[in-house]
């Protein structure tokens, strides 16, 4: 009978691999993106050995171990630890968890199936040492449930799990709103309830609980195409890669959370993008900038139709064309713009992650723009030069202060702009939050007035100032 192997693995590119190797050596293999998936997986149905990856997100490979010990035959599953530290931490997860082995990264294939085939093997003579000893089959009472594991356990499986994820999330974002309205003893109806939600639930917020709820619908989950690392893999490879494949769908790409959590979605045909929408990315990257940069309408009459709530529930842009405040064009242009700028912020993030979904389209989505991916690759990389360069002269993450030294003044109007924002206390990406520029634009004007020597920077103080 053909052994069953479950992988546990982040990693989509070790993923693929030890499953590749397996499944030539004859074994059936699923694969699991995390612990969670796993222990779901392991709920399901039997396996013969799980291989689990150490670093993981959601649960780890020492979280998975605890919680998979306090599930029925949970003990039983022969468990082998993938990791690059597998030498220094293998005694101690094994004694703990009751891993058999470890399996060091990186590893060849004759090292994986030796080390599988040997684990199998030992896991049979095991077995039937045991049916030997028993005269018949036997039901084995329960291990008991440390509390840790007992908390772990919540993590598995099915839908009413997924449902108690996505309550636990209502309650901690939504309940704080309740409660002020139930503490402030006011009527709650529609209205009241829609403000308070808006007011406190964040776009981050509303991003968490909408993710959680797709789990709920194994249709609405779709299939990973790819994903791994920003930084690892960069966008350029992954658009070329996608359009080597004649692939449509949807790239999610996901900024660090150490430098601030945003996400931007790309809708992607085989060498197209049709549209990028961000989410968190900051007020400086809305389409209402581009309109009034491109001079589409004025900013106060922007401002004004946004005040009115006209546009309540439907996109921006294409509200405004609606009621005709912009053309279609317009509309278009501000979007290609939008779109290109949010691709080339992307570009820059190190230590995110992507994932795309083929067959996906965008929730909202205002046009299929049609644009080239070589020309968005290319835009990008010529901006990433110019990025460095304005990092060699201006500090674009701490506090700019300038010296004017009446050489040469300001003739820009955005760049006039710049020069009354900057403070001594905020950085570029606060001025452009504040004027609703791009961090690119501020720099770019800071760097022309350096260059015309119009104004210096002032070093920052140092400690013993």
């Amino acid at each position: 009978m053909t052994a069953r192997i479950l992988v546990v693995e982040d990693s989509a590119t070790v993923r693929h691999l030890v499953e590749s190797i397996l499944r030539g050596a004859g074994y059936a293999v699923e694969t699991a993106v995390d612990g969670v998936e796993g222990l779901e997986r392991v709920h399901r149905a039997p396996y013969d050995l799980a291989l689990v990856d150490f670093v993981m997100p959601r649960l780890n490979g020492y979280q998975f171990a605890q919680a998979l010990r306090g599930l029925p035959g949970g003990n039983d599953l022969p468990l082998v630890l993938m990791s690059a530290r597998a030498e220094s931490i293998g005694a101690r997860f094994g004694q703990q968890t009751g891993a058999v082995a470890t399996l060091a990264k990186p590893f060849t294939p004759t090292d994986l199936l030796d080390l599988v085939r040997s684990t199998l093997e030992r896991s049979r003579v095991t077995a039937n040492a045991l049916t030997s000893v028993h005269a018949g089959p036997t039901e084995r009472p329960a291990a008991p449930r440390s509390p840790r594991a007992e908390r772990l356990a919540q993590w598995v499986v099915g839908p009413e799990a997924a449902r108690d994820r996505l309550l636990d999330l209502l309650v901690r974002h939504v309940g704080p709103v309740v409660r002020e309205i139930v503490d402030a003893g006011v009527a709650a109806h529609d209205d009241l309830l829609s403000q308070a939600f808006r007011h406190h639930v964040s776009l981050a917020a509303a991003v968490e609980i909408a993710r959680e709820a797709r789990t709920l619908d194994p249709t609405l989950r779709g299939a990973a195409g790819l994903e791994g690392v920003v930084g690892v893999v960069s966008l350029a490879q992954l658009l070329r890669l996608v359009e080597s494949a004649g692939l449509s769908g949807v790239l999610r790409v996901e900024r660090a959370a150490k430098v601030g959590a945003a996400a931007v979605e790309m809708s992607l045909r085989p060498g197209v993008i049709d549209q990028v929408v961000g989410m968190g990315v900051g007020v400086e990257h809305r389409l209402g900038r581009h309109l009034v940069g491109a001079g589409a309408l004025p900013r106060a009459a922007l401002d004004a139709f946004i005040a009115s709530g006209v546009a309540r529930g439907a996109p921006l842009g294409r509200a405004l064309v609606a009621a005709r405040r912009i053309s279609e064009d317009h509309l278009a242009a501000a979007l290609a713009a939008q779109s290109m700028e949010l691709y080339s912020e992307a570009s820059r993030w190190i230590g995110g992650r992507f994932r795309f979904t083929p067959g996906e389209s965008l929730a909202v989505g205002d046009a299929a723009l049609g644009l080239g991916a070589e020309e968005c690759v290319a835009e990008a990389a010529r901006q990433a030069a110019e990025w460095e360069t304005i990092e060699s002269l201006v500090p674009l993450e701490h506090a700019v202060a300038l010296r004017e030294t009446g050489v040469g003044a300001a003739h820009d109007p955005d760049a006039r702009r710049v020069l009354a924002a900057v403070d001594g206390e905020r950085s570029v990406r606060e001025i452009a939050r504040e004027l609703e520029l791009s961090p690119m634009a501020v720099g770019r004007a800071l760097v022309t007035l350096l260059r015309a020597r119009a104004i210096s920077v002032v070093p920052p103080m140092s400690a013993n100032s």
